[in-house]
């Protein structure tokens, strides 16, 4: 993958990001896997809605800083991502205020062991969830390698009292899921607000599954 062409699409998603509301301040950071030995990541300490050139880092899968200056002080986070899912070229980490404040609530693991809504399987391949863990040390791609074994096929990861992670094969894809992630809470948060949330039975799970494995939708829908 062209690394000048990745960084210009990382700096029109960090833009994105920041007019969404997604991220604040210096908040997030994101990376691109350009190839086996390179991942261009964002740089410590700049603001993802005005970045520039200099506001990127190039890294090996080992965390060592090929190029550039100091990387995002998550990128163990990062790298902890590719190790664990090879098919994932790029990775979003953001504080979406209402998925952020749904890591923040206790019981979210057995709230989120229900499907409410069709796109979280769709666009998402479900959500994983981490225990807390202290910030940018160790525990941090442990906990995530522990969370995504248990739910393996999840491109989305909700990462307790901190915020949220979103993967994909293009920094837009990734974008997108965040997008679709932050809705989904908000969502969620407003069901719970008007009343009682109506989850998927088992069998209207199983029938989006079939859907996604590319069934005829119609053929689904009446058996």
């Amino acid at each position: 993958m062209d690394a000048e062409k990745s960084i210009q699409e990382m700096m029109e998603v960090g833009s994105q990001l920041y007019q969404k509301g997604l991220l604040v301040g210096t908040d997030g950071n994101f990376s691109i896997r350009l190839n086996e030995k390179e991942i261009v990541i964002t740089a410590s300490g700049f603001c993802k809605g005005k970045l520039q050139e200099s506001s990127f880092t190039v890294v090996s899968p080992d965390g060592e800083v090929l190029s550039g200056s100091k990387p995002a002080r998550d990128i163990r986070m990062h790298l902890a991502v590719y190790r664990q899912r090879p098919d994932v070229t790029a990775v979003v980490h953001a504080h979406p205020p209402a998925a952020t404040g749904l890591s923040m609530t206790s019981g979210i693991e057995q709230e989120l062991s229900r499907v409410a809504l069709p796109e979280v399987l769709f666009n998402l391949n479900g959500i994983a969830i981490t225990e807390y863990c202290t910030p940018i040390s160790c525990e941090v791609p442990e906990e995530l390698a522990k969370a995504m074994k248990k739910t393996p096929q999840a491109d989305a990861v909700l990462l307790a009292n901190h915020g949220a992670l979103t993967m994909g094969n293009t920094i837009w894809e990734a974008f997108y899921k965040m997008e679709t992630l932050e809705m989904f809470c908000k969502a969620l948060f407003v069901s719970k607000l008007f009343g009682t949330t109506s989850y998927l039975s088992k069998e209207q799970v199983e029938k989006v599954h079939r859907l996604i494995k590319g069934e005829d939708p119609d053929t689904v829908a009446r058996s």
